[in-house]
Formats: structure tokens, C-alpha cells, sequence
């Protein structure tokens, strides 16, 4: 399992722990407010009784007390009685600020209708009444609790992954910056050491082939030991010929290649002035190229376009070699994602970092078909 597939497995568990917290909290919550409204009804009907008890008294019956008792003790349920008519015939628990508005009376019993079943009350003689009624405040309350709660869980799982992330990625920028500022110190020695042994075989007469591709490949090492020390600090942008630059990149690839590999080439006929880091470019433009005979496993075609236009120019990348999965079009950028055995799952991500964070520009694939082609797109500002 690659490291990025262990971060991703620990972000899964985070936020499926929240959903379990929440969907415990709510289920607990959800049963506790059925339990109370149940509670609430069984009140609503003994207020309904003590309502029938006082509309017929019987003048033998001295317990006339009690049901005046329960209506009193209703202090906390809003309830609306109202004659077969549905005329409103008393209330209690209402907004006493808004009672003088009939409007207000109405939509309270409309809210009281949608809410909960009524309670019809027979004082015999064919007559009866209905007693309508809304759930407390306090149960109103408990029920949007759980929906809180959720959403202050959700909150704070929220700020600290975007702390956790902020903090990570500065870690990273730490460890790239010195893991680059060293790899460019640590390569500075051979390199001076190479350049001069080259010279020394030069004057020695040795075989000028060898030489110049030995020259080369040490100005090689001297460009890629420039790429790694100007990773950590934002590089200067110069105007450059695009065409050149990728042209430049492009001649180096070839000759180190196999024959097996084509190399075809849309690229404008003048001069393209586009602002940029040469060496950090020249590095995106072998990185991709390499991918992309990786993805072809030796034997394919490789297609470079650039197509400016007034306000930016786009860098194509082709091959047709093993493709993309769609749902991977994002991840592969993301860094410790790799495919291969021994990958270290940077490059990609690199490559991100120097167009979007360097160059101000976006870098995604465009499409991908296995065996056909996948297209990596670089769009960069003029």
C-alpha cells in the first residue's frame, strides 16, 4: 500500500467516525423526542378530558378541582380549542405580544393542523369540539439539537483537517525546499569533478564522440542540479520562445531513447514569447515525456502540440500507451501516489507545484483511452 493510499484510508476513517458519532447522536436524539411527544399527547388528552369534565359538570361530582388543576398546569404546550365550526374558541401558550391579530390565531391553528392530529372532544348531545395543539418549545428544540450537533461535528472535523492540511503542506514545503537545497550541494562536487575530467580527455585526444556526449550529459547534471536548487523560493520569470525551449528539451530526450519510440512534433512556426523558469519547464516537459514512454512500455508514440493563443498558450502531451483511469485523472498529481514498484510518487506532484504554484498556470489530463492515447495539458498565462 503506497503512502497516499494510507493517507487517503485514514481520511475515510475520520470522516466515516463523524458519521457514526452523528448518526448515533441523531437516532438517540430522534428516539428521545418520540418518547416526549408521546408524553405531550398523553398531556393534550388528559387537558382534552379535564376540557369535557368542565363543559358538562355533574353537580354530585366534588372532584371538579382536578380537571381545573390540569388545565393550569399547562404551561409549556401551545393548544387551541375550537368548536365543530372550527371556529376558535380559546387558547393557551400562545404568543401573548401577537394575540390581538386574528391572523396570527389562524396560522398558529394551521401550523397546530399540520402538526399534530387533533383531539375531538364529545360533550354528548352530538356536539363536540376539537382541541389542536403544537409540540413544546423545548421539544422543538431537542429535535433540531441533533441536527446542530451534526453540523458542529462536521465543523470541527472541517477546521482541523484544514489545520492538519496547512500544517502538512508547510512541513512539505519544509522538507522539499532542504531535500532540493541539499541534492543540489550534495551533486555540486562530482559535477565540477566530471566537467574537469572531461577537459583533461579532451586535451588527452581522446575519442571526440565520447567526449561530447560525456560533455552533455555532465551540463545535464549541471541543469538538473539548477532545477533542484531553485525549488523552495519562487524563480524569476524571463520572456522565452516556447517552441525553443520544448525543442531544447525534446533533442535531449531523443537521442537517449529507444528507436522503438516515435517522437511527433505540432509546434507553431515562429517565435512564441510566453514568461517562464526555462530549467523548472524544461524539467515538466522530461517529466511528462518520460511518463508517457513509461505508459508505453517501450513502443509507442509520443505527441508534443503547443496551440498559443491570445491570452495563453497550451502544451499537449500524447501517448497511447496503458491510459488513465478516469477516477485517478486528480489523484495522480497528488504527492506519495505512484504505480510503479519502485516510484516515489513526486513527480507528478512536482510537476503540479512548478506549473500552478511557479507559473501560474494549470497542468490535468484531458482525456485518456487505453491503448489510444491520454493527453496531459499544460495551459500557461502570456
Amino acid at each position: 500500500m503506497s503512502i497516499y493510499e494510507q493517507k487517503q484510508r485514514w481520511k475515510y476513517l475520520l470522516f466515516l467516525s463523524a458519521v457514526v458519532i452523528g448518526a448515533g447522536s441523531l437516532y438517540y436524539t430522534n428516539r428521545l423526542v418520540k418518547s416526549i411527544a408521546v408524553d405531550e399527547r398523553k398531556k393534550i388528552e388528559l387537558w382534552a378530558e379535564a376540557t369535557r369534565i368542565l363543559a358538562n359538570p355533574d353537580p354530585s361530582d366534588n372532584s371538579i378541582l382536578f380537571p381545573l388543576e390540569v388545565l393550569e398546569n399547562n404551561t409549556q404546550i401551545p393548544v387551541i380549542l375550537t368548536d365543530d365550526k372550527g371556529r376558535i374558541m380559546a387558547h393557551r401558550n400562545l404568543d401573548t405580544t401577537r394575540l390581538q391579530k386574528q391572523v396570527y390565531l389562524e396560522k398558529s391553528l394551521e401550523k397546530m393542523k399540520s402538526e399534530n392530529d387533533s383531539i375531538v372532544i364529545d360533550l354528548g348531545n352530538n356536539s363536540y369540539q376539537f382541541l389542536y395543539y403544537r409540540n413544546s418549545n423545548l421539544l422543538r428544540k431537542l429535535a433540531a439539537f441533533p441536527y446542530f450537533q451534526l453540523a458542529v461535528i462536521m465543523l470541527f472535523i472541517g477546521v482541523s483537517y484544514v489545520a492538519f492540511s496547512v500544517s502538512r503542506k508547510a512541513e512539505q514545503n519544509k522538507v522539499w525546499t532542504g531535500l532540493s537545497k541539499e541534492t543540489a550541494h550534495q551533486l555540486g562536487t562530482p559535477i565540477s569533478s566530471l566537467s574537469g575530467w572531461v577537459e583533461i580527455l579532451k586535451q588527452t585526444g581522446a575519442d571526440p564522440s565520447a567526449t561530447n556526449e560525456l560533455e552533455k550529459d555532465s551540463n545535464r547534471l549541471i541543469r538538473i542540479a539548477d532545477r533542484f536548487s531553485k525549488i523552495g523560493s519562487k524563480p524569476a520569470l524571463k520572456e522565452k520562445d516556447i517552441v525553443e525551449v520544448i525543442e531544447n528539451s525534446l533533442s535531449y530526450l531523443k537521442t537517449r531513447m529507444g528507436r522503438s519510440i516515435g517522437f511527433k512534433t505540432e509546434l507553431p512556426a515562429g517565435q512564441v514569447m510566453v514568461p517562464v523558469n526555462e530549467t523548472l519547464l524544461d524539467w515538466v516537459i522530461e517529466n511528462l515525456c518520460k511518463n508517457a514512454m513509461d505508459a508505453m512500455e517501450g513502443s509507442g508514440t509520443l505527441t508534443i502540440r503547443c496551440v498559443p493563443a491570445k491570452e495563453s498558450i497550451t502544451i499537449d502531451i500524447e501517448d497511447n500507451g496503458k491510459g488513465i483511469p478516469k477516477s485517478k485523472f486528480k489523484t495522480i498529481f497528488k504527492p506519495g501516489y505512484t504505480t510503479k514498484k519502485r516510484g516515489w510518487g513526486l513527480g507528478l506532484s512536482l510537476t503540479k507545484r512548478i506549473i500552478e504554484t511557479y507559473h501560474n498556470g494549470r497542468i490535468y489530463v484531458v482525456s485518456s483511452e487505453p491503448g489510444i492515447k491520454t493527453v496531459f495539458r499544460i495551459v500557461l498565462n502570456r
